[in-house]
């Protein structure tokens, strides 16, 4: 039985289930080469096909959410819009902030300022996927943008226990957040937030205020956040006050509609440092997404969260919410952005292909990452072959490479890995990785400066053993952390050892651990370092040039 899950709109994705089971999982833009490619995956699901022999008629369902449409508010004419919007659009605009509760009820914020257009109707998505693939239509579901982000995280959670899952993003059908109850089999939806009062559209808004791309670069002002002085944060926070805030049915509510935000920044920003700015929404944006949990926890009484969108890309929030004392156990979507989704279709169509055909419903859980594409030696060979490549490198084939890898990096070289499957989402796992020694501090500048083209004040990240994890982060709860998406706190062994892979300013450490029986290579390759060194982790950080797709 296979179901494929599809995010046909930002960052396009392809997801195939078997029996219950993920088997492969791949974004568009790793084929496309276009950044957080927008709309039909058409690339991604020929691998996924081709990968497991199979054709398309072998398919039992295809789920999507209703986004078969461009990134909507974040376009090129929204981006120009601070210097070329129409003399009507500003008006427009400019009314829109000022009357927000009169714009909300006219417009119901359709996105007439940014130009887009709205979502196709569920049957129009339908027909337009048939068409495509040529899929009979009548095996063609659509799920809600944020039920599918929901439902994404219900492979890992737990099957005797309810969890509370909760959903932010930007926008998705209208809606910038959720908070979900979910049995092991079945959910139930107790609180919907109206776009209008988005906290992702509050975070894209200042990353475009401070001369950024949205939906790219709001992890640079995540990480300029901590190098603001508090006292200086608070002098900016206090004109936040009661910008946006939570009622009793859970719902983020705002003065502003968000979308017409970009006015607020422009009267109450004006002047203002620019790593104030980050810290203060940073702030901002935690102590609303804490007091939006812990009220949900008090009201339902359920201790087991999950979290997905892609506001939740944030790890430091992540880090308070796990801090939080009402948490028990907490699981996030490794990439929780709108990639995510087609997972969350996956889940979709497997229950819906269960109770329709009296099948045990019995989802897998997620574990390793490892879901793209691969190259065998072969294939290697014949590329060095067709593209000459012996007159450019010195080409070597060691008989132990995983122990060369350690031997290399205890020198304190840079090794780039290129190794079984390709990881699926935005974090490096180490099989697409740019590798170094966490101990050189020589080694950010080389990699900011001659390889990565980075932003010099955003950390790196090392893949740690999970028998040193221990030793290096303060993790009380013993919350699973394989998946870069959580931050924690160090410990000093940490400050001494792996000085080059945590925030440089607050010391803080997003890791990946790593286990043996996920990735038995890469595992033997922090093992050999740690012989030569003593170090139990390494910098681990992705192929892609900064701004460039997933490799």
């Amino acid at each position: 039985m296979y179901i494929l899950g599809l995010n046909a709109g930002h960052n396009a994705t392809a997801c195939l289930l078997k029996n219950g089971k993920i088997v492969g999982c791949v974004s568009e833009e790793r084929f496309s080469r276009i950044k957080n490619h927008s709309g039909m995956p058409l690339h991604s699901i020929s691998y996924l096909l081709e990968d497991s022999k199979i054709s398309i008629s072998d398919i039992d369902l295809i789920v999507l959410d209703n986004n078969l449409k461009k990134d909507p508010y974040f376009s090129k004419k929204f981006l120009d819009a601070y210097t070329k919007k129409p003399l009507k659009k500003r008006v427009l605009s400019k009314l829109g902030y000022r009357y927000p509760n009169l714009f909300k009820r006219y417009f119901n914020v359709k996105g007439e300022m940014a130009g887009s257009k709205e979502s196709k109707s569920p049957m129009e998505v339908k027909r337009k996927i048939s068409s495509i693939l040529k899929f009979p239509i009548e095996k063609i579901e659509i799920v809600n943008h944020h039920l599918a982000h929901a439902l994404s995280c219900c492979f890992n959670v737990s099957k005797k226990e309810k969890t509370l899952i909760f959903t932010l993003d930007g926008e998705g059908d209208g809606l910038c957040a959720t908070v979900n109850i979910f049995d092991g089999k079945d959910w139930k939806v107790i609180s919907k937030s109206d776009k209008t009062a988005s906290l992702g559209y509050l975070y894209s808004i200042v990353t475009i205020f401070l001369g950024m791309k949205p939906l790219q670069h709001e992890f640079k002002v995540m990480g300029m956040a901590p190098y603001a002085k508090e006292h200086n944060i608070d002098k900016i926070y206090n004109k936040f006050d009661k910008l946006f805030w939570i009622d009793e049915q859970l719902r983020f509510q705002s003065k502003f509609n968000a979308p017409f935000l970009d006015h607020f920044f422009k009267e109450k920003m004006k002047f203002e440092r620019f790593d104030n700015i980050c810290g203060a929404v940073q702030k901002l944006v935690e102590e609303l997404a804490c007091e939006w949990v812990k009220r949900g926890i008090e009201k339902t009484g359920i201790r087991n969260i999950a979290l997905s969108g892609g506001v939740f890309m944030n790890v430091k929030v992540n880090m308070k919410i796990a801090q939080l004392e009402g948490v028990k156990k907490l699981f996030i979507m490794p990439s929780c952005g709108d990639e995510s989704n087609a997972l969350g279709s996956c889940f979709y169509g497997y229950l819906l292909y269960c109770k329709r055909n009296n099948v045990a419903f019995s989802p897998k859980p997620i574990e390793d990452l490892y879901l793209g594409p691969e190259y065998d030696d072969k294939y290697i060979e014949e590329l060095i072959k067709d593209k000459n490549l012996k007159n450019k490198y010195i080409i070597k084939k060691p008989k132990n490479i995983n122990s060369e890898i350690a031997k290399l990096l205890s020198k304190e070289k840079i090794v780039a890995r290129c190794s079984g499957r390709s990881e699926w989402g935005a974090r490096t796992l180490g099989n697409r990785s740019i590798l170094a020694n966490p101990k050189s501090k020589d080694t950010i500048k080389i990699l900011n400066e001659t390889i990565k083209d980075r932003d010099f004040w955003m950390p790196f990240t090392p893949s740690m053993l999970d028998k040193d994890e221990k030793k290096y982060i303060k993790n009380p709860k013993n919350i699973p952390a394989p998946y870069m998406i959580l931050t924690f706190e160090s410990k000093e062994k940490a400050k001494e050892d792996l000085p080059a892979a945590m925030h440089p300013y607050d010391s803080t450490i997003r890791p990946q651990i790593v286990y043996k029986d996920w990735n038995p290579d890469y595992y033997e390759i922090i093992s050999q370092f740690k012989k030569f060194t003593g170090v139990g982790a390494i910098l681990n950080t992705s192929f892609n040039l900064h701004g460039s797709p997933m490799s």
